[in-house]
Formats: structure tokens, C-alpha cells, sequence
């Protein structure tokens, strides 16, 4: 898995809108779009890939990019071992996504990464997918839950006192949409779960969460 940050030359609505049109311009038979997403307050959006070949997406990044998306510069982590989770059938309805980032000492990153994917998640805060990612951070994990001074508690008993851990961000995501085709994006993310849905989980896709209308945060501002 790829995340691409795009940083648009003008504005993220105008960018985002450019890239569902032009999907064709920045995929191909080994490059996927999986999802696009906005982050609380940053100048950036970010598309998710799922890519098998390196080349093939240096082609996309450095020819279809600029164009489909207006951009001025982009970013790109690798995430690596990625590993999904199903959701607690009895969650709540109204959930927010978030991004946890962590920065871990590389002696610990085994042990603390075990930590994450193993803990025991309430269903009103619970994790959809981790990875390494070697860049600004070690890892991150995408999360859902009920309130963000329900993720910050959770976070700071359960992941900020491990051994290793120098720091976590935790920061909302505003806006997401899947652009894979849906069946497509369910064998995907049922390829790479840590445990299949059992009795009290099921199947969920969590690109549906955090989906606004309207202008952009920052557009209103």
C-alpha cells in the first residue's frame, strides 16, 4: 500500500473533484486507487493505492498526477504488512475516523505493533486498518470512534505508556471516499485481516465514515 499526499495548486475541493473525475488518468493494471481522504485541517488530500509495481506507479505519479489532480507537489508513504479488522457488530451509528501516528525507538516496533493490532477495543473505539510506515512516522492506524476525547483518553493509557513510544498524533479525518470498485475494495481489505468476522464482528467498509457535503473545512474559513 501507497499513501500519496497530493497538495493541490489551488484549492482541495477543486483537486479532490479532479481526481473521482480522472480516475482513468491516475490507475492502471498495477496501480489502484483504493480511497481519497482529507485530513482536520491540513493543505493535502490523501489517496490511498494498492500497488504491485513501482514503476508503474512512478508513471502515474510523475504524468498523470500533476494533471488529473492540479497539483504542486505530492508526498508519498509506504505502508508496509498492513493488517484490516472487521467491525463490532453492535458499534455505535455515529462514528469519526481518525489517524493514529505513532513514532516508535526500532527496537520496539515489532513489540509495539503487536501491542496495537492485539488490544482489547471497546466497540465504540476500535481500530480498521495498521501498518509500518517508515517516513515522518513508524506506524499508523486508522480508527473509529464515538468522540475525539474518546480516542485521546484511549490512546494515552494504552498506546503513549508502551515502552518505545516517542510520540503519537492523533488527528480527524473530515472526508473520505472509496474510488475502488466495491467488490474489489471488500476482497481487498478481507485479503489482509488480522482475524475473519466472527460472531460479534462482520465485514465493514469504513471509507463510508467521515463523508461530508458541502465545502471543505478550510473553504469555509
Amino acid at each position: 500500500m501507497i499513501l500519496l499526499r497530493v497538495f493541490p495548486k489551488t484549492n482541495l475541493s477543486d483537486s479532490w473533484q479532479r481526481v473521482i473525475n480522472n480516475l482513468d488518468k491516475i490507475s492502471n493494471e498495477h496501480c489502484t486507487p483504493l480511497y481519497i481522504s482529507q485530513r482536520e485541517e491540513k493543505e493535502f488530500m490523501s489517496i490511498m493505492y494498492d500497488v504491485n509495481n513501482i514503476d508503474s506507479f512512478a508513471d502515474i505519479l510523475v504524468k498523470g498526477i500533476p494533471s488529473a489532480a492540479n497539483s504542486k507537489k505530492t508526498r508519498t508513504i509506504t505502508l508496509l504488512k498492513p493488517v484490516f479488522f472487521p467491525a463490532p457488530k453492535d458499534r455505535p451509528g455515529q462514528l469519526e475516523r481518525y489517524q493514529v501516528a505513532l513514532r516508535v525507538t526500532s527496537d520496539d516496533l515489532v513489540g509495539v505493533f503487536s501491542h496495537m493490532v492485539h488490544l482489547d477495543y471497546p466497540n465504540d473505539l476500535f481500530p480498521t486498518y495498521a501498518a509500518y510506515s517508515f517516513g515522518e512516522d513508524d506506524i499508523l492506524v486508522s480508527m473509529l470512534s464515538v468522540s475525539r476525547d474518546k480516542i485521546k483518553g484511549f490512546v494515552k493509557k494504552n498506546i503513549e505508556s508502551q515502552k518505545g513510544v516517542l510520540g503519537v498524533d492523533i488527528s480527524r479525518i473530515d472526508m473520505s471516499k472509496r474510488l475502488a470498485p466495491a467488490e474489489m475494495w471488500k476482497k481487498y481489505r478481507e485479503s489482509k485481516y488480522l482475524f475473519k468476522p466472527y460472531n460479534g464482528f462482520e465485514e465493514y467498509d469504513f471509507t463510508e465514515v467521515a463523508l461530508l457535503t458541502g465545502a471543505f473545512p478550510k473553504d469555509l474559513a
